[in-house]
């Protein structure tokens, strides 16, 4: 019986490693399709747990459904006795040494099986002793022992019991035993259901460490161009220091991340007679300069190029520099226009697309600098960006300094920037949101200013693919400070946060659920979430609408906005149109239609948005081709005093349907969302030309700023109007056919 048993075991030695693999099980003719399985009498696994560690499996949601589309799976014949031994063996090596495994497999119709495993698991054997032996004379003895996978009351696990053995282990070579080892054994008591596990260690001698012993081969074999100096220096090992092998995975990880080296080995020597261990480092270069250069052609963007040069050694010091430049908007903006033919209406009705949107910079990077995880990195640059319809931000000249630690889930970051810049907006918005709606005003806001801004990030992510996950969590937490103790300058302070996270659920074998949620909020000077004076920079309010947002739609057009409409009517105090007027009368102007020239859309200090999306692979083509479900909802608005506050009814939601096309540089994503929503009320502006003026009047519909003629002498005469709110008063007809109600989007990748 025994040996029956141990051929049982070693057939599924060979057979488990490729189980997964195997669910990909093809259909031949005259295989019986697997409809449904199922599990029962399984209480301390879940179903979920032990269909993955089995072949059988069912045909897809898709195919179980609608019959016709969807993946199929069929029945294997030589795997399906063995999926019993598996199951019966995972239960075994959990604890539970009597369970048994059957099998009930009936018909519904021709061609088709319903399998469920009935399982009886029986009581597992506990642990009633955990001993570890040969700990005496080592220091950190307590901590080794602290926290062990393998504990008295648990079942006796035999995957715990090895994990904990590597952990006895590891924590020794941590400690300065690099030679430690640990021996396993137990005594199991079937009857009693109970069982003595014994971890034997021997640690071997304390070690230091020794001398550096580096090995280099330039690329390609030829003669190495990194000096030794530099490799040590990277490494951050010392000799003297007590060896720990987590050092050793340090050195490694620091000298891969310079990405001077292609290949990196970094292990202990051969002991001496002393208590020094000597460090074996071999390197092989990799290429120690790249170029990398690309183009495109964007909705907003018209024409775009990059373009980076890097050098991973610079002055012979593995020290990275990396020259970066980014210009868009060629085509509309100068002076590399004229090809607007080429470029799309949106990027040539935007008046920040008639100048070249730039950014240059020039960063250096070396991972060891300061001894920790944290990574510097210092730039320079100027740049020179715009926010479709909202803002041009200009920054002759800027420095950023960055320390980042990348761990395998974990993203931190700190930085501090200060750049001197300018920032250009439409009168309508300065003057809706920042109360400046005389020209001096304006101006002042658009000098150039000293932004100085101290920012600290931290992200998560476990998922099973990054480009395309199917499950796992991603998470990013952000927050950004400018004020007088960071440089700033006082016009422009504010305390930014902001909160992203995502989720992904495998709800079907070609279907996946995907949520994200989005929160932004960014304070004042005084940090008050209700003050009724605020001033947030222009490049620090919140925006929403677009391709990665809420899709419903365009993009920035989610939130408050103002209007530019095309003309105005002037009224007498008697509410009658008139088309001139003298000296000294005193008229209203008001917008003559309500469908305005253009919306500018101002951001807000609060932003929520959600998206959900069911990604479904396509029945036809599923190598190439996905469909999507979506769902967007969101809201940008100001905060403060009298702001209705945020309810679940205030959200604007917008449903749409989206394909996937798989290429080599991801996804070529097309969505189409319908938005049944009338325009957001605004503030309207009418923009005189410099010609007339240049003056910013409201001719929002119903407002009371009375508008005068002042003769200023020398035969000059200027059109005043009263100081005060420009209602928000006008709302732009919605759409009257209900195909112009559907937006669409088009982008490179994933939403989210």
């Amino acid at each position: 019986m025994r040996s029956r048993v141990g051929r049982r075991v070693a057939t599924l030695a060979l057979c488990v490693a490729s189980a997964a693999g195997a669910q990909e099980t093809r259909c031949e003719r005259g295989d019986v399709e697997v409809r449904a399985l199922s599990f029962s009498g399984n209480a301390a696994f879940s179903d979920a747990e032990l269909a993955a560690g089995i072949v059988t499996t069912p045909s897809s949601w898709a195919r179980r459904t609608f019959r016709v589309v969807g993946l199929k799976h069929c029945l294997d014949a030589d795997e399906f006795p063995l999926d019993l031994l598996r199951l019966t063996v995972w239960y075994r090596n959990h604890g539970f040494v009597d369970a048994t495994v059957d099998t009930v497999v009936t018909h519904p119709e021709p061609g088709v099986v319903q399998v469920r495993f009935q399982i009886v698991e029986g009581e597992p054997v506990l642990v009633d002793t955990v001993q570890v032996d040969g700990l005496d004379g080592v220091p950190e003895a307590a901590q080794i022992r602290d926290g062990l996978p393998a504990r008295v009351g648990g079942r006796f696990d035999r995957y715990a019991n090895r994990a904990t053995r590597d952990s006895i282990t590891r924590r020794l070579r941590n400690s300065g035993y690099p030679e430690a080892e640990t021996f396993l054994g137990y005594d199991t008591r079937t009857l009693e259901r109970r069982a003595t596990v014994r971890f034997t260690v021997v640690p071997g001698p304390r070690r230091r460490i020794g001398a550096l012993r580096i090995a280099r081969t330039g690329s390609g074999g030829g003669a190495p161009e990194v000096p030794a100096a530099a490799v040590r220096r990277l490494s951050g090992l010392t000799t003297g220091d007590l060896y720990r092998e987590r050092l050793l995975e340090r050195a490694k990880r620091t000298l891969y991340q310079s990405e001077a080296f292609a290949q990196v080995e970094v292990q202990p020597g051969e002991a001496g007679a002393d208590s020094l261990l000597p460090i074996d480092i071999a390197l092989t270069e990799g290429f120690l300069r790249s170029a990398r250069f690309g183009g495109g052609w964007g909705t907003l963007d018209c024409f775009r190029t990059t373009g980076e040069l890097t050098d991973y050694n610079l002055f012979r010091s593995a020290t990275r520099l990396e020259l970066r430049g980014r210009v868009s908007k060629i085509g509309v903006g100068a002076p590399l226009d004229g090809a607007e033919s080429l470029c799309s209406g949106i990027a040539r009705s935007d008046p920040y697309s008639d100048v070249l949107n730039y950014y240059v910079s020039a960063t250096v990077s070396q991972p060891s600098v300061l001894r920790t995880s944290f990574i510097p990195t210092l730039s320079l640059y100027s740049e020179r960006r715009s926010e479709f319809q909202a803002f041009l931000r200009t920054a002759p000249i800027g420095a950023s300094l960055a320390l980042a630690r990348a761990l395998p889930r974990r993203t931190h970051s700190l930085g501090y920037s200060i750049e001197l810049g300018r920032t250009e907006a439409q009168p309508a918005l300065f003057c809706a949101v920042f109360n400046a709606c005389v020209a001096d005003d304006r101006e002042a806001l658009q000098r150039l200013q000293r932004l100085a801004v101290f920012s600290a990030a931290t992200s998560y992510e476990r998922t099973d693919d990054p480009a395309d996950p199917t499950r796992g969590l991603v998470g990013r937490l952000e927050a950004r400070h400018a004020s007088k103790a960071t440089g700033s300058d006082l016009a422009l302070q504010f305390t930014r946060l902001s909160l992203d996270g995502s989720t992904y659920v495998r709800v079907a074998e070609e279907a996946v659920l995907a949520l994200r949620v989005r929160l932004g909020g960014v304070l004042g000077p005084t940090l008050s979430f209700d003050e009724t004076e605020r001033f947030v920079p222009a490049q620090e309010r919140l925006f929403a609408g677009g391709p990665t947002t809420v899709r419903g739609f365009r993009q920035n057009e989610l939130g408050p906005a103002v209007y530019i409409p095309e003309a105005f009517d002037t009224l007498t105090t008697a509410g009658a149109r008139t088309s001139t007027f003298a000296v000294g009368d005193t008229v209203f102007f008001q917008a003559a239609d309500s469908t305005p020239r253009r919306a500018v859309p101002t951001g807000g200090n609060m932003m929520v948005v959600g998206n959900l999306e069911l990604r479904l692979q396509s029945p036809f083509f599923p190598e190439l081709l996905r469909w999507t479900l979506f769902a967007d909802a969101g809201r940008v608005w100001n905060r403060g005093a009298g702001v209705e506050r945020l309810r679940f009814s205030a959200l604007r939601v917008t449903p749409g349907l989206g394909v996937r096309i798989r290429t080599p540089i991801g996804y070529l994503r097309a969505d189409l969302a319908y938005n049944p929503y009338d325009p957001v009320e605004g503030a309207a502006y009418f923009d005189a030309p410099l010609t007339e003026g240049g003056a910013l009047f409201c001719v929002s519909p119903g407002n009371t700023l009375a508008v005068t003629k002042r003769d200023v002498g020398g035969g000059r005469v200027v059109v005043e109007q009263a100081t005060g709110v420009c209602p928000v008063s006008l709302r732009p007809p919605r759409a009257a056919r209900i195909l112009r109600r559907f937006t669409p989007t088009f982008a490179i990748g994933q939403a989210f």
